[in-house]
């Protein structure tokens, strides 16, 4: 049922690829009213972008009016999503956010080899921790990466993850869960990057 949805989506994104326009910064709120149409990132089109959010213990609700969304270019066709917001919680406070999106080539020759998650600006008091957990679906294969600062009596942290898909992806569906948790003191997060790295031609 997953590579069926998947590869409807991809069928509908090549339809409008040629008449999307190039990714540019904006709000998160900007980029899910583009809907089905999307925009162009380096070679691949992205789109259909879905938000959800909890907060619990008084923490501030994080809209997709304060979501930033960055699109970041690299050479050797890599390229990625950054989405940057004021999380931050208190002590015995709770904040989630939640965003989905599609990402599709409109030719086989043009693939998603390697994927990364990295997070930028974890802190973390006593009894505090911030994960992002990133859930990637491709036709053949399934996915996931995480990133975190996790504090007790002593902090732990990995701020980079990265898979390799063989063989590459012309379609992804990509899903980011943030999680920040406080038994004491402040936590927050700055941002965290999607990268994706293109082999244009894959032989």
């Amino acid at each position: 049922m997953k590579k069926l949805l998947l590869l409807t989506v991809t069928v509908a994104l090549f339809r409008v690829a040629g008449l999307a326009a190039p990714c540019t910064t904006g709000t998160l709120a900007t980029y899910i009213a583009m809907g089905s149409s999307g925009c162009v990132l380096g070679n691949v089109l992205v789109a259909n972008f879905t938000y959800h959010a909890k907060a619990d213990g008084g923490a501030a609700l994080i809209t997709a009016d304060q979501i930033t969304v960055t699109p970041l270019l690299a050479p050797t066709g890599t390229f990625g999503l950054q989405f940057s917001a004021p999380w931050s919680v208190e002590s015995l406070q709770q904040q989630q956010s939640s965003i989905s999106y599609n990402l599709a080539s409109s030719t086989a020759s043009v693939q998603v080899q390697q994927a990364r998650l990295d997070g930028n600006g974890f802190q973390a008091g006593t009894f505090g921790r911030v994960v992002v957990n990133e859930a990637l679906a491709t036709p053949a294969t399934t996915s996931d990466l995480q990133v975190f600062l996790t504090c007790t009596e002593a902090c732990r942290s990995r701020t980079s993850a990265m898979v390799t898909f063989t063989p590459g992806a012309s379609a992804l569906t990509i899903s980011n869960n943030a999680t920040l948790q406080s038994k004491g003191g402040a936590v927050s997060l700055t941002s965290f990057t999607n990268w994706l790295v293109v082999c244009i031609p894959c032989v």
